[in-house]
């Protein structure tokens, strides 16, 4: 039997094995594919690091700079959600040196472990859509300039978790992380023209202190504890309320 043949004989449920695999995809939880750009972020406890930035800031008379939103006025039940368009997850790096001898007498060195990667170097990259208000400029831009002047001295400057929730194309958690201490470190400048262009993302990057896949226990000493089934917060469906 060829393959084209193998490929579509009817099976124990009447289906070739093809058309079986592409059923599974609109059947299966586990084939069912995320939408890459509903990507959920989630800032907790925003509301106190705001009153937190603009004290600091408020310490020199000459910056005008003032947080005046947050990422939780972006999250309510009208189904304003802070989406984020691209998600750059940090990467795990560890540097291995070779050890021993110079003459070993044709025997392989070994090898041992030189470093793993500090944290101010495993970058969190998040491209936000812009939108009418301005969250870039409103409130990660007076973020960036009150650590400019307190530094990562003042703890309150420091966004206890972020959560970083994908959706799959039914509104379900596919995968997730979280992100422990987290502060911006680059907002970068962007060229507004009046070209036809795709919609204007602003890139925010930010370093942290530790993270994790989400839904799993929580890191010791983070003060984050697990957590549980987190339903997306999507517009309502067509005739329906609320």
């Amino acid at each position: 039997m060829d393959i084209f043949s193998r490929l579509f004989t009817p099976g124990a449920h009447g289906h070739g094995p093809t058309d079986e695999f592409l059923h599974a995809y609109s059947s299966h939880p586990q084939y069912f594919l995320s939408q890459p750009f509903l990507w959920k972020v989630q800032f907790d406890d925003t509301r106190h690091l705001v009153s937190s930035i603009n004290t600091t800031i408020s310490k020199n008379p000459d910056e005008a700079w003032r947080a005046n939103t947050s990422p939780e006025n972006y999250i309510d039940s009208t189904g304003n959600v802070l989406v984020a368009r691209s998600v750059t997850v940090p990467n795990e790096n560890t540097q291995f040196d070779v050890v021993g001898g110079e003459n070993l007498g044709g025997f392989l060195p070994g090898y041992a472990v030189n470093k793993r990667v500090d944290f101010l170097a495993k970058n969190l990259v998040i491209n936000f859509f812009e939108t009418e208000i301005d969250i870039e400029h409103l409130f990660f831009r007076p973020w960036m300039v009150a650590l400019g002047i307190d530094g990562l001295m003042m703890r309150d400057l420091l966004c206890p978790v972020v959560t970083l929730l994908q959706y799959n194309n039914r509104g379900q958690i596919r995968k997730g992380y979280q992100f422990i201490d987290v502060f911006p470190t680059n907002v970068e400048g962007y060229t507004v023209n009046h070209n036809n262009t795709d919609f204007v993302e602003k890139s925010v990057t930010f370093a942290f202190k530790n993270y994790r896949p989400w839904g799993q226990r929580a890191i010791p000493g983070s003060g984050a504890s697990g957590s549980g089934d987190v339903p997306f917060v999507g517009p309502p469906e067509p005739g329906r309320r609320g």
